[in-house]
Formats: structure tokens, C-alpha cells, sequence
């Protein structure tokens, strides 16, 4: 037959042999895993859920105009405030600016914010103590209190923390007059922190003593509080998963963490001449529900405020703070000095 190629039987039956002798081809034993699936665990490591203990500083804060800390500098701050027997210690408790000890050398640091923001719980989490009274009810803190930390045996201590009465709700007048003294006039404070509850944001009471501290020049830096509000999942149910349960953060809510820090930044920083010195160049962010596990036991963010609680008043990396030599005579303002207009009103 034209076009066909003939073959012999004996050839075709060894064909079929060599044929019979191959090992049939099973796809089941194939072991390479498909492209697919290495793309979505690619995916997945990068999407998933960060847990505590590995959150790094720049997760709960923005660092704009500053170098974040590293683990040393976590550490270092750590130390210092460690509770001990000398430390914290309640220093002393002023309802007028003019009754508070004029005769101490020692760099402070207040905490300011409306009325249960949560800057009683932050001092607490900050000294590893419960020496600051706490409650659900907004105006329990009554007068200014001053807690010393990093005391030694004999000797003073290195940092002064103080908690003032907070205004908005349940606050009075005289207050804000007592404590914008403080503010403007006491040479041994070096920094404010206002605290802003993440979830609520800026109120027109923070604006307005953000706009005070521009004008007068009183160096100051924003802590949002009570970061748990906008990291839950579910605010109310997964408050207690989310401190007690999974321990982790999901990627996206700390991106949204991010896009509100960012939101803030131009009413913190407002740029023009006119409007003072803004914010420091940084903000930080903290949850007092929520504690790395052990040995270390903080509170999520309290590292990252200690370290700059230690920049602010000179000691971090071990500096000695620069010594303020206190008047003989009580600090009232002089005759020259305007009192800010700021009171603590009981307004919302």
C-alpha cells in the first residue's frame, strides 16, 4: 500500500514487549507543589496577624522628624523605670501652683488631657505600680500629683512624673488656672504630653490648649491613649480576645492606626510662622489593656514613652539632666506675665 510504512510480525511483537515493559504513569505521585500555592503562602506571611511580643516601635508610633529607638534603647528605658524600693515615690499633691515644692532640682514631665483619657493608667503602667488612684469617673483627680521614679537608697530621684486634673467633663475653673500656670511658668518641667483618646480624636478643648501651648511656647508632644478602641475588631466583644486570646493585631488595623496618626499631623504641626512651635515630630501611641508576655509584662507602647520621657528631661544613654537651680521664693508669675485664659470648664 502506497504511503504506509510496512513492518514485519516479528519486529511489531518486540514493539509491543519494549511497550509493556514501561512503568505506567501515575499523577498521584507527583510531590511538587503547585505555583499557586506558594504565592498564597507568600501572601499569607505577609498579611498575617502581628502578635504582641512582635510588634516593633514604629508599629503604635510615628516617627517624622525623629530616629525611632531600637531594642537597646527600649531596654535602657526599661530599666529605669523599674519599680524598685526607692521608686516611684509620691513626691507631693498641689491644688495652687503656688503651694508646690519650689526646692527641687529634678527635670519633670506632666501628663495633660481631658477628664478620663487615661493619663492616671499610663503613669501607673509607666512605674509598674498602682500609685496613681483610678477610676471609670471623669474627675476623681483633684490636684496636681507629683510621682519621683529612678530613686536610689539615700539619694533623689532621677525623673518626675506629674498627673493633672483633667478638663472637659466633671472638671472646675480654678483648675486650668492653677495648672497653665504650672505650664508656663515652672523652669524644671521639660516636657507635656497631651493625651488624645485614639477613638474620639482631637476635641475643640485639645485644639484649643494645643493653640495655648503654640503661643506660649511650652514644649509638648501627643500620646494617643487607649489605642485598644481602634485595634479591636469589635469594640465591645473583642476587647477581651484581644487582650486575653489571640494576642495579635490585625496588618490592616494598624495601617488604619497610621492613616490617623497622619490625619493629625498637619493640626499638631500647623506650618506658618505665625502659628508657634508645633508638636514634636512624633507621636506616640499606647494601650494599658493589652501587656507583652513575660519576663517583660508592659503595657503595649509604655517602652516607647519611658524612652521619650528619658530624651526629653536628658537622660537618655545615660546623661545627666541639666540641673535647675530653684528660686528661693515661690514661683508666682511676674508682674510682666499673662496668665493663659484656659480654664477647665465642665464642657463637652
Amino acid at each position: 500500500m502506497v504511503g504506509r510504512t510496512l513492518i514485519c510480525t516479528a519486529c511489531r511483537a518486540s514493539l509491543r514487549g519494549v511497550v509493556r515493559l514501561q512503568p505506567k504513569r501515575s499523577h498521584a505521585t507527583k510531590t511538587f507543589e503547585p505555583p499557586v500555592m506558594k504565592r498564597l503562602t507568600d501572601v499569607n506571611s505577609v498579611y498575617a496577624p502581628k502578635k504582641f511580643d512582635d510588634l516593633e516601635s514604629t508599629d503604635l508610633a510615628a516617627y517624622w522628624d525623629t530616629i525611632p529607638p531600637s531594642n537597646e534603647d527600649l531596654e535602657y528605658a526599661d530599666k529605669i523605670f523599674k519599680r524598685s524600693r526607692h521608686s516611684p515615690v509620691k513626691l507631693f499633691s498641689a491644688a495652687k501652683f503656688r503651694t508646690i515644692p519650689f526646692d527641687s532640682n529634678e527635670p519633670e514631665v506632666a501628663f495633660i488631657g481631658r477628664s478620663n483619657v487615661g493619663k492616671s493608667s499610663i503613669i501607673n503602667a509607666l512605674t509598674e505600680s498602682e500609685i496613681c488612684y483610678t477610676s471609670k469617673q471623669p474627675g476623681k483627680t483633684t490636684e496636681m500629683n507629683a510621682f519621683g521614679i529612678g530613686g536610689t537608697k539615700g539619694g533623689e530621684s532621677k525623673i518626675v512624673l506629674l498627673d493633672m486634673p483633667g478638663y472637659g467633663k466633671s472638671s472646675r475653673r480654678e483648675w486650668g488656672v492653677e495648672i497653665m500656670k504650672y505650664l508656663q511658668q515652672r523652669k524644671q518641667l521639660r516636657r507635656t504630653y497631651l493625651l488624645i483618646d485614639s477613638l474620639h480624636g482631637l476635641k475643640d478643648t485639645d485644639k484649643e490648649i494645643l493653640s495655648l501651648f503654640r503661643q506660649y511656647g511650652i514644649s509638648h508632644q501627643i500620646i494617643l491613649s487607649k489605642l485598644d478602641r481602634i485595634l479591636v475588631s469589635k469594640l465591645n466583644k473583642g476587647i477581651k480576645e484581644f487582650t486575653h486570646g489571640k494576642r495579635e493585631i490585625r496588618r490592616s488595623k494598624l495601617k488604619n492606626l497610621k492613616k490617623v496618626m497622619e490625619e493629625l499631623r498637619p493640626i499638631i504641626q500647623p506650618i506658618g510662622a505665625a502659628a508657634g512651635p508645633g508638636s514634636l515630630g512624633e507621636m506616640l501611641g499606647c494601650t494599658t489593656l493589652a501587656k507583652l508576655s513575660p519576663p517583660s509584662r508592659n503595657c503595649l507602647g509604655i517602652s516607647a514613652i519611658r524612652w521619650s520621657i528619658l530624651q526629653a528631661t536628658g537622660l537618655a544613654g545615660g546623661f545627666k539632666p541639666e540641673i535647675v537651680q530653684s528660686p528661693s521664693s515661690p514661683q508666682e508669675p511676674a508682674n510682666n506675665t499673662i496668665t493663659p485664659t484656659f480654664t477647665f470648664d465642665d464642657k463637652m
